[in-house]
């Protein structure tokens, strides 16, 4: 179970470093940016739920 925790906070991580970096170079516009990108995925393109975490994260930061 600790590995389940490790991964799910090494992904948390690596999504707020993306939204950082993402927020630094787009400013308010990187919402925008993300979500348009998550509307160009098929439902169920695995790539959704990366950018998902992204999207929540750029909330936080």
């Amino acid at each position: 179970m600790e590995g389940f925790w490790t991964r799910a906070l090494d992904a948390a991580e690596q999504a707020e470093a993306k939204a950082r970096a993402l927020r630094e170079r787009f400013g308010r516009d990187a919402d925008a940016l993300c979500r348009a990108e998550l509307q160009s995925f098929a439902p169920h393109d695995p790539r959704r739920g990366r950018v998902a975490d992204v999207v929540r994260a750029l909330r936080w930061t």
